[in-house]
């Protein structure tokens, strides 16, 4: 799960907590929370009381996975190779069905908390009208929505989709949200070395997705970022206007682009 704001990573844990320690699901949750960005810098907090907490978090139940001579049982990676694939299968029918524990969960969060996240995978900022939009996750949103507003100033239609959670991977939302664009530019502060298009983890994510979809908008990659280098308005621009390349030529010349890095 990727976070925003201070909020968001607060919210989170808790969404971790929940979600991982539903019975139906029983896999563990990270939460990646940029550093320096984020972790380091002051933001204004609406604590939930202990109260709200409680409601939303239920008691710890470990069912029947105690270790006792007339149940024997496997606690933890412990499996010979014969059962592998078999464990493999569950972990992957229990990923499948965190889609439907995560909506319950942000249902409950939004009432109990009095929270407005309307869908809990991904974020549509000012992508109504949009013709071109940026996609990324984490506190690239800061500088990103910061952009969208200045070159809505200057009549540029432009918006910006973040994506929350990584896995499991909100591709049905995307295949609905992106279609819709002339052209999206993908941000990455990652590089998978030999990946295909020389792209980041999202962006061959995002090209996955989209592979069945009609009409399927033209994409660009963009890697910034790397070792916490800031990500500023001019080169959220700069990406902006690359995209704007791709939608009028309808194709990407160079699929990836490096943004701010020095000659």
């Amino acid at each position: 799960r990727w976070v925003d704001t201070a909020e968001e990573a607060m919210d989170a844990a808790f969404m971790a907590w929940r979600v991982a320690e539903d019975p139906r699901i029983y896999l563990p949750c990270a939460i990646s929370t940029d550093g320096a960005f984020l972790t380091h810098s002051q933001q204004i907090v609406q604590m939930p009381s202990q109260a709200q907490v409680d409601e939303f978090l239920p008691p710890y139940d470990r069912g029947d996975f105690v270790l006792h001579p007339d149940n024997p049982i496997t606690i933890a990676p412990q499996v010979n190779e014969d059962w592998l694939i078999e464990i493999r299968r569950q972990t992957d029918a229990a990923m499948r069905r965190a889609r439907d524990v995560i909506i319950e969960a942000q249902d409950d969060m939004n009432r109990i908390f009095n929270r407005e996240e309307e869908d809990p995978f991904i974020e549509e900022y000012m992508t109504e009208d949009a013709d071109v939009v940026l996609v990324g996750m984490g506190t690239l949103s800061l500088p990103l929505k910061v952009t969208v507003r200045r070159l809505r100033e200057q009549g540029k239609k432009v918006g910006f989709v973040r994506v929350k959670w990584f896995r499991p991977f909100p591709a049905p939302e995307l295949q609905v949200a992106l279609s819709k664009f002339k052209a999206i530019g993908i941000i990455d502060r990652d590089y998978s070395l030999g990946a295909p298009q020389n792209g980041g983890v999202l962006y061959t994510e995002i090209r996955s997705a989209l592979y069945d979809v009609t009409p399927r908008p033209p994409m660009i990659g963009f890697i910034c970022g790397l070792g916490g280098r800031e990500v500023t308005v001019d080169s959220s621009t700069e990406m902006f206007d690359k995209t704007f390349e791709v939608a009028e030529t309808g194709h990407a010349e160079e699929p990836l682009l490096w943004i701010g890095v020095r000659s």
